[in-house]
């Protein structure tokens, strides 16, 4: 004989699922509130990146060192240039 399974049109089916995951997250006394609480007060550690343009920033006392310093930003930055000068 093989076993029956449960399923939802078995006689007497209860639905145990618990609290759903909205419910659990309004309940400030719930764990998964509290480790939503504790991951946002976590503090987080800078990447590579930010720490390098933190570095520059420091470094060379203006903010102008933050700007982009690309061929592309250059050409736009002349291109404008020249407009000015035409007008």
């Amino acid at each position: 004989m093989s076993r029956l399974k449960k399923s939802r049109k078995a006689k007497g089916f209860i639905d145990d699922s618990g609290p759903s995951r909205k419910e659990r997250l309004a309940d400030p006394e719930s764990y998964d509130s509290r480790r939503r609480k504790s991951q946002e007060k976590k503090k987080k550690k800078p990447s590579v990146y930010e720490k390098l343009r933190q570095q520059e920033i420091n470094t060379s006392g203006n903010e102008t060192a933050a700007e982009r310093k690309t061929r592309l930003a250059e050409k736009i930055k002349k291109l404008n240039q020249d407009k000015k000068e035409q007008d």
